[in-house]
């Protein structure tokens, strides 16, 4: 059976904690506790571990009063939502429900349009995320809120749920919130979904749309998991098993039927990011190598060589 690494788009923690700073002073102990890359605004990375990320949500759940929790769950949501708008702008991609599982770790995701009579539409999105117990009810919560900021700046027929649906069954965290039941929220379902009475009267009776996420081969998520991390924490796979909760033997196991290692895609992406140090920086090999967890220089400047026929060095010079 294949296995995953739930991901979802740096922008995401970027924003959030943007979005907790005005809740906590000091926000550093509450990010590290999380396990999240540090400085994600330099990194060339695109994705965070969603596992991280969801124990941020966690933290920010016990530490903070009701109100203020869902005050910055949705701050954070409708900030991310935008950049989805905005990358699909700019990426001149049409406009579709199809991107959410881009930019959200979801399986699967429909969206179905039906009209019982000629005073009745409803409109609504079915997903599946996939799993980061025991994050799993602030993960929905999350993704929830993400996709209804998302949804309604896409269509201008649909503005308050009616309903929503939650996998999670843990009815103590809605209960703590004290989340109003003007919406009525039905916990334990096969998967998350919104409900939406909607002014677009159709003549059909149903309009049912399908998109599941394609599966990445093991090695290019633990690659992807792995890159924010690199030149600011020096991850052993311990660690990096203790961040995805996957034990290590699994790693490997899934690692060695992609051709490949964690050592082997750790390097790889050392010497990735020393590429573009030294091309944006004037900064110095000894530095490099530190900040990629080298002990000396010399092991630095030895897998660099391996690597690339060349040393740093010589590759600097050839690429000033």
């Amino acid at each position: 059976m294949s296995k995953s690494i739930p991901l979802i788009h740096k922008a995401a923690a970027i924003t959030q904690i943007e979005a907790l700073k005005p809740y906590i002073k000091d926000i550093w102990p509450i990010v590290h506790y999380s396990k999240l890359p540090i400085y994600l605004d330099s990194t060339s990375a695109q994705f965070i571990p969603y596992r991280a990320f969801s124990r941020l949500l966690q933290a920010a759940f016990e530490q903070l009063p009701h109100q203020a929790f869902i005050a910055f769950i949705q701050r954070g949501a409708t900030s991310y939502s935008k950049q989805i708008a905005h990358n699909l702008k700019q990426n001149n991609k049409v406009n579709s429900l199809a991107r959410l599982t881009d930019l959200l770790p979801i399986e699967r995701v429909s969206s179905k349009h039906s009209t019982s009579s000629k005073y009745h539409s409803e409109f609504s999105l079915a997903f599946t995320l996939e799993d980061v117990e025991p994050f799993n009810f602030v993960g929905e919560l999350y993704a929830i809120a993400v996709a209804h900021s998302y949804l309604i700046q896409q269509r201008s027929d649909i503005k308050k749920p009616s309903k929503y649906h939650l996998v999670s069954q843990d009815k103590s965290g809605l209960d703590k919130l004290s989340i109003s039941t003007d919406t009525p929220q039905f916990m334990g379902q096969t998967s998350i979904a919104l409900f939406y009475p909607s002014t677009v009267k159709q003549h059909s009776t149903t309009l049912d749309l399908h998109w599941e996420k394609q599966v990445q081969p093991f090695s290019i998520q633990a690659s992807c998991a792995l890159e924010s991390y690199i030149g600011r924490q020096d991850l052993r796979l311990e660690d990096f098993s203790d961040i995805i909760k996957i034990p290590t033997r699994t790693i490997q196991r899934h690692l060695a039927q992609d051709g490949t290692s964690f050592r082997q895609i750790k390097e790889s992406l050392n010497i990735a990011f020393a590429k573009r140090v030294m091309k944006q920086r004037n900064v110095s090999i000894s530095e490099i190598s530190a900040h990629l967890g080298y002990a000396e220089p010399s092991q630095f400047i030895r897998a660099f060589k391996k690597s690339e026929n060349v040393t740093p060095l010589q590759w600097s010079k050839i690429h000033d």
